[in-house]
């Protein structure tokens, strides 16, 4: 009886997948490391439309800036990204997307979205928690062991196969589990008195992102006071809520709206391209260490 109960759980759920895909939601989103220079994206979405009619698709473009082969950076921009979407959205992801023998290409869906990619370990960055409800390695056959774009020629198909209605199970075999790194967390050194983390991503402003989330940092901190040094001289002892709380040309740190700990420099010099990360000589894979103080009582 239980087995029966599981089974009819299944393909409801599988059911209302399927009929909401094929009469509600017609969305693809795409996020490259191809720029927009070459002819790379524009293709993509002419095979799109030439797989469907134009009406009954929204291709949305998330990203192609992503410095190539950046998977910390790529994951960062779609975990931010993807649950803005409507729940049975499609993500075709195209970073480092060439096949070989230990990279497969997969289609996953998870927490209610379907991604396309490369079986590179970046959706274990996006979804360190989360786990998925299906995934299985492509294999579509034809000249799929030879192609040089496969974001064009497999992942398309792909996509449109399921906003046709059609299961992940038809287009590969079902897998247990994707590649998957560890992110980088930040720690807590010099008996607790210290807490370092890891600059993860620089945004088009010069922000520096980190990976300190802002209930860690609160913990952390407690009751004390906190002091980070910061190249060139420069000290920030202040949460700030907005940028403009500081003024023009000076360091702050904030949470941004992603929840992770900020350095940021209010409107640097226009002529200074990267803003706080050239500045400050900031860059991706950094530390930024943060001393916490005791308050001295009076």
């Amino acid at each position: 009886m239980a087995k029966y109960i599981e089974k009819i759980k299944y393909f409801t759920t599988l059911n209302t997948r399927l009929f909401y895909n094929y009469n509600n939601m017609s969305i693809i989103t795409l996020t490259s490391d191809y720029g927009t220079k070459d002819f790379f994206i524009s293709a993509v979405k002419g095979t799109i439309l030439s797989e469907l009619n134009i009406k009954d698709v929204q291709i949305i473009d998330i990203s192609h800036e992503v410095t190539p082969f950046n998977l910390p950076e790529c994951a960062y921009i779609v975990k931010n990204a993807y649950h803005s979407f409507p729940k049975n959205s499609i993500h075709i992801i195209a970073i480092d997307t060439e096949k070989q023998k230990n990279k497969r290409h997969i289609a996953v869906y998870i927490d209610g979205h379907y991604f396309i990619t490369s079986d590179s370990g970046l959706l274990s960055l996006v979804f360190p928690k989360t786990k998925a409800t299906e995934i299985v390695e492509i294999d579509i056959g034809g000249e799929y062991e030879t192609e040089l774009f496969p974001t064009k020629d497999i992942f398309v198909k792909v996509a449109c196969h399921i906003l046709r209605g059609g299961t992940l199970s038809v287009i590969g075999h079902k897998i247990d589990t994707f590649n998957s790194f560890k992110n980088l967390m930040p720690v807590e050194i010099n008996n607790g008195k210290s807490l370092t983390g890891d600059v993860i991503y620089i945004d088009r402003f010069g922000n520096i992102i980190t990976n300190i989330e802002k209930d860690l940092f609160q913990q952390t901190k407690g009751e004390r006071d906190f002091i980070i040094y910061l190249p060139r001289g420069k000290e920030v002892n202040k949460i700030c809520k907005t940028y403009s709380d500081v003024p023009d040309g000076k360091a702050l740190i904030l949470f941004n709206s992603s929840n992770l700990l900020e350095v940021a420099i209010n409107r640097a010099d226009k002529n200074a391209k990267g803003g706080a990360s050239t500045l400050l000589g900031i860059k991706e894979g950094d530390q930024i260490i943060i001393d916490f103080i005791n308050i001295k009582k009076v």
